[in-house]
């Protein structure tokens, strides 16, 4: 299936060019998708945050996991990955 391009014609007939035909309104209700994206993500990362506060208050703290741990030792920035070899070593 083609995708239409912004010099193409319309598809609902009208003989104009897709930019100034039905370009506008499709932006215009893709944004409105993203805000509505936006808000709900928002809505659950607040609501995550409350749910924190109560079980923190209970001394139950949700723990995550901390993505720069690996195994029970953590990458610092100053470590050295050993594995990788030097420039022009190869």
């Amino acid at each position: 299936m083609k995708t239409l391009g912004r010099n193409d014609l319309c598809s609902c007939g009208s003989g104009k060019k897709y930019k100034k035909c039905h370009l506008p309104s499709d932006e215009a209700a893709r944004h409105a998708q993203m805000l509505k994206a936006n808000e709900d993500r928002e809505a659950a990362l607040a609501e995550e945050a409350e749910e924190n506060q109560r079980a923190g208050a209970k001394g139950e703290q949700k723990k995550r996991d901390n993505p720069r741990r690996v195994g029970a030792k953590a990458l610092n920035a100053h470590d050295k990955h050993t594995n990788i070899p030097r420039r022009g070593a190869v």
